[in-house]
């Protein structure tokens, strides 16, 4: 009899997983079937045309602070090859940190705490790639090409550069180059 009960408990233990493992597919259905994803502070929408906006604007990335200032306002942990950022800013409880290449902004990264509201829109063509990462075993996304981003405390949309999002510690982390995977990687 006991051999049947383990049976019966194996079984139910299958069904339970199977209707979990359902329910996310469902849930993965409707995320892609509403064209938008959630992800730490930020909101990504698919759209079908990107609204025109200003292809060269001025980057508004905040008062300069001492990289010493910034961790005394976010803990925030910097991957290996984005130790030394060439400047650092503070804007509406973000923190940008430029990386300069020639003299040229080369990458931004911005890092915000995650309080449940969005900081920033993105707006990806319905083709847009976006594959799940890890960064240094934090969940992210990786959005490949150009796309608008639209940052939620001030300033015009504009184009962005592909973007890795990522999310460590109640921290939300935005890397704008064109070698943002490199960059955020270990080495």
């Amino acid at each position: 009899m006991s051999d049947l009960i383990r049976e019966l408990e194996l079984l139910g233990a299958e069904v339970e997983f199977a209707m979990v493992l359902g329910a996310l597919v469902l849930a993965a259905g409707a995320l892609a079937a509403t064209g938008v994803i959630h992800f730490g502070g930020a909101t990504i929408h698919r759209v079908d045309t990107l609204p025109p906006v200003d292809r060269a604007p001025r980057l508004a990335l905040g008062e300069p602070i001492r990289l010493s200032e910034a961790r005394a306002i976010l803990p925030v942990r910097l991957p290996p090859r984005l130790a030394r950022p060439d400047a650092v800013y503070t804007r509406a409880n973000m923190l940008n940190f430029l990386y300069l290449r020639h003299g040229k902004p080369h990458a931004v990264l911005t890092v915000f705490r995650e309080d449940g509201r969005a900081m920033l829109d993105k707006l990806v063509y319905t083709g847009t790639k976006i594959s799940r990462v890890r960064v240094a075993g934090a969940p992210g996304l990786y959005v490949a090409g150009v796309h608008v981003v639209d940052f939620l405390y001030g300033g015009n949309p504009r184009l962005s550069q592909p973007t890795l999002l990522w999310v460590r510690g109640g921290l939300t982390y935005r890397l704008e180059a064109r070698d943002a995977l490199g960059l955020a990687s270990a080495g």
